[in-house]
């Protein structure tokens, strides 16, 4: 089996543009989060993280169904949270640590501002063969939310992701309560998603594995359990240019990670962009691999 050593000059960006770049030395650093206020966009009220969530969502919220808003305070809260928690390069500040003690550049506050709890039915009618007239009907929910990332020692705005979960509630037992619960679910999963992909996790890929004819089949990269790789986790291949003195990647292909086989290094699946894998890794070119999920 050749051995093939790469070592990065640089790791890049994300796509999204307020991403700073990360240094070798740091480049899966683990930030701080902190949530900070919850509003309701039909609010004026100026809320503290303490209280906020027992005034955010009062009265009842617009759509084809009407919902109590305040059904779902607890929902919304705890959506917000564990989307907060499950990226791979934060940890969530639960109140064990206080804001001053965590005034690092990196680390972040965030403030939501919940713009939009709707949920919209519609109906189908239908009849069986005995022509007996039955009526379906389906829920869809929608949750939008507007986070804004604030700095926690500049003070500086760095983002304002817009996140929206859906849900979709259409079994004989359907309900607007389903709908909105599934949509809140998956504003979550939105807001790990966002978070995953403003600070992804970087590697370097250390040793060719398997190779069958001209296709690399297995690569094995140094990012191990200690910075939170885990089996299934996807990340790009990208390749480095310099344009006109600038450093620029293409993706050339996709692996994900098999098995995670020790604190620094982890074997991984070609996916796509076997062959040219391979060449690159054949003639030294500097290749970057960046989680994409």
């Amino acid at each position: 089996m050749k051995k093939i050593l790469m070592t990065l000059a640089a790791v890049f960006c994300c796509a999204i543009s307020v991403l700073a770049q990360d240094t070798q030395e740091a480049r899966n650093k683990i930030f701080n989060i902190t949530l900070g206020e919850i509003q309701y966009a039909h609010h004026n009220d100026e809320l503290s993280a303490g209280d906020a969530i027992g005034k955010i969502l009062t009265g009842a919220v617009t759509g084809k169904t009407s919902v109590e808003a305040t059904k779902y305070e607890e929902d919304v809260k705890s959506a917000i949270i564990s989307g907060l928690s499950g990226a791979h390069r934060f940890r969530y500040n639960d109140g064990l640590l206080r804001l001053s003690d965590i005034i690092e550049e990196g680390n972040l506050v965030v403030n939501a501002l919940i713009t939009n709890i709707t949920s919209e039915s519609s109906s189908r009618t239908w009849k069986d063969k005995d022509d007996k007239t039955h009526v379906e009907t389906s829920y869809t929910g929608n949750v939008q939310a507007t986070l804004t990332l604030r700095d926690a020692k500049t003070k500086e705005v760095l983002a304002n992701p817009k996140v929206n979960g859906k849900g979709l509630s259409n079994s004989s037992t359907s309900t607007s309560d389903k709908a909105i619960k599934e949509a809140i679910g998956g504003l979550s999963r939105q807001i790990t998603n966002w978070l995953n992909k403003y600070r992804p996790l970087h590697a370097n890929i250390i040793e060719a594995g398997a190779v069958k004819k001209d296709k690399q089949k297995q690569v094995y990269i140094d990012l191990g359990s200690s910075e939170g790789a885990y089996e299934g986790l996807h990340m790009g291949v990208y390749q480095v240019k310099t344009i006109r003195g600038k450093e620029a990647r293409i993706e050339v292909g996709k692996l994900k990670i098999d098995d995670v086989e020790g604190d620094e290094i982890s074997r991984c699946k070609v996916q796509s962009g076997a062959k040219e894998i391979k060449s690159l890794l054949e003639a030294g070119e500097s290749l970057v691999v960046i989680s994409i999920d």
